[in-house]
């Protein structure tokens, strides 16, 4: 019997890399049951119409689009949410003038619930953003649990520094943790198996002036077109924090088509909810075991995003 493709929900936050994982995961032999968008690093007014354009844009208006509705304790800058506008009314996103892929009339949160119990089958769930949404679902939809076959996730730092500076914090945390510190507690507690992208391995992948060449002389095709644009705020992201841009989302979504371009080991860590480290990942031996990322075959992986945006 020829294997079945993976059932996969794909919860992302809006930022510039959310958008090229959309991209990427449109083209990969998977059912993508639907999408819910988590209000972190983007507005939501701004990110779910975009992620319906790209939807339009691959042809996928089978794909249903919902908005979650809960905010994590501690925001991203309104400054780095903006791009979720730039990226909605981009050119090659606004051809109709109108939007076909549909919008779910069920908040995010519930969607993912929902979508997850009514499935027949084992659901990969892809985060690229905070665990909001997956915590609230297991509390209000304790059932959905035993129906998630992996949570794939970026986040976290277990070796490497953080990437946080805010007031008051020591800079030991991801962003994506540091949104919602608690949600993350409460998915360690579950029994979900977890494999997880932290900044020791996304932070090996960086966007390069070599890599954006390379997307431009492949513009002939839409989604590089779509994703050459994209990537082209990440100058603006570099400039406005000092620090270079990574695949951190990219290199999560590869792994459902290509789990070969990662080392992963198992480590036992834990999240510190509270104080000047609240939202790190602590590497401990009483922590519980997750399948984390450690290190990328890198010339690789930009070969198998180049291929990938040219299909």
């Amino acid at each position: 019997m020829a294997n079945r493709r993976p059932r996969v929900f794909f919860d992302h936050d809006g930022g510039i890399d959310d958008y090229l994982s959309l991209l990427m995961l449109l083209t990969y032999d998977l059912d993508l049951l639907g999408i819910s968008v988590t209000p972190a690093d983007c507005f939501a007014e701004g990110a779910v119409p975009a992620t319906r354009r790209i939807l339009d844009l691959a042809g996928r208006n089978d794909v249903v689009t919902a908005e979650a509705t809960i905010e994590g304790p501690n925001p991203f800058p309104d400054d780095w949410r903006m791009d979720s506008f730039k990226i909605d009314a981009f050119p090659i996103l606004n051809q109709t003038g109108v939007i076909a892929a549909p919008l779910s009339d069920h908040t995010g949160q519930e969607f993912l619930a929902q979508t997850i119990l009514a499935s027949p089958e084992p659901v990969i769930l892809l985060m690229t953003g905070p665990l909001t949404n997956l915590a609230w679902a297991m509390d209000e939809h304790p059932a959905i649990e035993v129906n998630i076959a992996e949570l794939v996730w970026m986040g976290g730092a277990l070796e490497a520094p953080g990437n946080v500076s805010e007031p008051g914090h020591d800079g030991s945390a991801e962003w994506n943790v540091y949104w919602d510190p608690p949600a993350a507690k409460r998915v360690w507690e579950s029994g979900l198996p977890i494999t997880m992208f932290p900044l020791d391995a996304t932070n090996t992948v960086p966007v390069t002036d070599e890599f954006l060449r390379a997307i431009g002389r492949q513009y002939d095709y839409p989604l590089s077109q779509a994703a050459g644009t994209i990537w082209a705020l990440t100058a603006r992201h570099e400039m406005r924090t000092g620090e270079d841009y990574y695949f951190w989302d990219t290199l999560t979504t590869s792994y459902l088509a290509a789990p070969g371009l990662c080392r992963f080991d198992e480590i036992g860590c834990d999240v510190v909810v509270e104080g000047p480290s609240q939202g790190r990942t602590v590497p401990t031996d009483q922590g519980r075991p997750v399948k984390a990322a450690m290190s990328v075959d890198v010339e690789a992986f930009y070969d198998h995003v180049l291929t990938t945006l040219r299909r």
